[in-house]
């Protein structure tokens, strides 16, 4: 089988969350122009508006639906509509997160339940009406959680966050074994330092510099840098792999 037809996405439903920008939007633009129908779905109208405009720019299909992943009211309707736009969703990418920054004595229990309500049970929550849809048509799918370094790489000052990808982490290998007999693959990508929103607060100052100097291959992460492990676990390339934790980081995590 060719390189071409073992990584091809072409007509594969995917749904994205938090989808308008960041690595969600990078993750939905190389599923797009590879050929996917991909459903962007997010809180903010304005960062999906440029999303789609951006992708069809490039000659993708895709549509836009809002989305707070914290509402289980949303999720079902929100797979409703994308199975009526573009078929049942074949692969779904657990992106939407947020993240805090501060030291830990200061966490309160309100800040830790919107880290976890978010990054895990929300993640939990859309896998799980997703697994119910494949098991339903007996099709099988994908499921993409987007999780971090952070797990295995103790930071100061975002014990909230590195807990809740911890999480993420657990819960990947928990599901892919549960749903294995259904032909639901559920695998994780762990990426490094990327400029985005989610790390604005990192950032700040000689941040950036700093972090890239750490790293063995003297970069952050580049928006492209996920395609590949995206288009892997996205395809029949990744057909056997299951409980999988892919980093994408320059090294980050092997070099300090």
């Amino acid at each position: 089988m060719g390189a071409a037809e073992l990584f091809d996405v072409s007509g594969v439903t995917a749904l994205v969350t938090g989808g308008g920008s960041g690595l969600g939007f990078a993750i939905a633009r190389v599923l797009a122009v590879n050929g996917a129908k991909v459903a962007l779905a997010g809180k903010d109208k304005a960062t999906l508006d440029a999303a789609l405009e951006a992708i069809a720019g490039l000659g993708g299909q895709a549509m836009a639906i809002p989305l707070d992943v914290r509402q289980d009211d949303m999720i079902a309707p929100c797979f409703d509509r994308v199975e009526a736009e573009f078929g049942p969703v074949g692969v779904l990418v657990n992106n939407a997160g947020i993240a805090h920054r501060d030291k830990a004595v200061r966490i309160s229990r309100e800040t830790l339940r919107d880290v976890m309500a978010v990054n895990v049970e929300g993640a939990v929550m859309m896998a799980q009406e997703a697994a119910r849809r494949m098991i339903r048509d007996g099709r099988g799918g994908s499921v993409i959680n987007i999780s971090s370094v952070m797990p295995d790489l103790p930071v100061r000052q975002v014990a909230a966050y590195s807990t809740s990808k911890a999480a993420i982490s657990q819960m990947t290998r928990c599901l892919a074994l549960e749903w294995a007999k259904h032909k639901i693959r559920v695998n994780e990508i762990r990426p490094g330092w990327f400029e985005t929103s989610l790390t604005d607060t990192f950032f700040k100052g000689q941040g950036a510099q700093i972090i890239a100097g750490q790293n063995p291959l003297g970069r952050l992460g580049d928006s492209h840098d996920l395609d590949g492990a995206v288009l892997l676990l996205a395809s029949k390339a990744g057909i056997y792999m299951t409980g999988s934790a892919i980093t994408v980081d320059g090294g980050h995590s092997i070099g300090r």
